[in-house]
């Protein structure tokens, strides 16, 4: 299937979407019925998240693609020393990161966690602004993890945990087609309530291909939006499943986990029957990219 096809298809359900939506705004019990029906289509084709991906992957699977891939390789160090700096003209936006979605989807694919969401079509959440060029709507969010196995890290320093939330910008109108904003956690005694409501529920998807549909939560209160002070280079995003080039973007404010949070991400199952201890990629060379800092 052609990326032309999805985004033909993708309009198409907006535009049907939409008209029921403006029908159940005038009926609570319409609203209800959507609202399930949307949900437990949701959890029964929780396939249907990484088919977009994959359809596209498979659509730029060429030598070009291959190319573009290998030149800029992620996972990197930071260096301070070599980081240039830039002062935004305009912050960062998050739109709808605090609106509740319809569906929220946790599953291990057998690499990894992935979180995905389902919601109307124009509540997407989407993040603006800066030097973006355009609106970059949320697809998903994993999780790399290790002790001391973070995959970037900052002058040299490691840490345990790093939660990666892939975007995409269907439109020319952006800088480039995808964009992962990171936030990484190093290890502390505290627990980290944020993360709770993903941590507590690992316990219900150890093997993979396993799924669970989580209470409501808004993603603002898990990603926690930033205007300014992160980093950027262009990288590749990798769920295991697809690999996608990217730009990163880094938040520079790190987080914290506990031990015991920690140890629930290290039980879950490959497909191959072996514990998930660690999916962190090698670190990579910067080579000739450039990594800016934006304040």
């Amino acid at each position: 299937m052609s990326v032309q096809m999805i985004d033909y298809i993708w309009l198409k359900f907006q535009t049907w979407f939409g008209l029921v939506m403006n029908l159940a705004e005038d009926s609570r019990m319409i609203m209800m019925l959507v609202s399930c029906t949307m949900a437990v289509a949701f959890i029964l084709n929780v396939q249907s998240g990484r088919t977009i991906l994959q359809d596209v992957a498979r659509s730029l699977a060429n030598k070009r693609l291959k190319s573009r891939l290998d030149r800029q390789p992620s996972p990197i160090n930071i260096a301070e020393s070599g980081v240039i700096r830039r002062q935004l003209k305009l912050p960062l936006r998050w739109t709808h990161y605090e609106d509740l979605p319809m569906a929220t989807v946790l599953e291990n694919n057998g690499s990894t966690v992935i979180l995905r969401i389902y919601t109307a079509p124009n509540f997407l959440p989407h993040i603006s602004g800066a030097e973006l060029g355009g609106s970059y709507h949320f697809v998903e969010a994993i999780f790399k993890w290790g002790i001391l196995q973070s995959e970037h890290s900052i002058g040299k320093q490691k840490f345990c945990l790093e939660m990666q939330a892939l975007h995409r910008c269907s439109k020319k109108g952006g800088t480039v087609e995808y964009l992962t904003v990171s936030h990484l956690f190093s290890l502390t005694q505290v627990k980290n309530e944020r993360l709770k409501q993903i941590a507590d529920n690992l316990k219900w998807i150890l093997r993979p291909g396993s799924s669970i549909e989580l209470p409501p939560f808004d993603l603002g209160s898990l990603l926690l939006p930033f205007a300014e002070g992160h980093y950027t280079y262009s990288g590749t995003y990798d769920n295991g499943e697809v690999k996608l080039p990217t730009t990163w973007l880094i938040d520079s404010q790190v987080s914290g986990v506990n031990s015991h949070q920690l140890a629930q991400f290290g039980v879950l199952y490959r497909t191959d029957g072996s514990r998930i201890r660690s999916n962190v990629r090698e670190e990579q060379p910067l080579g000739t990219r450039s990594v800016h800092f934006h304040y």
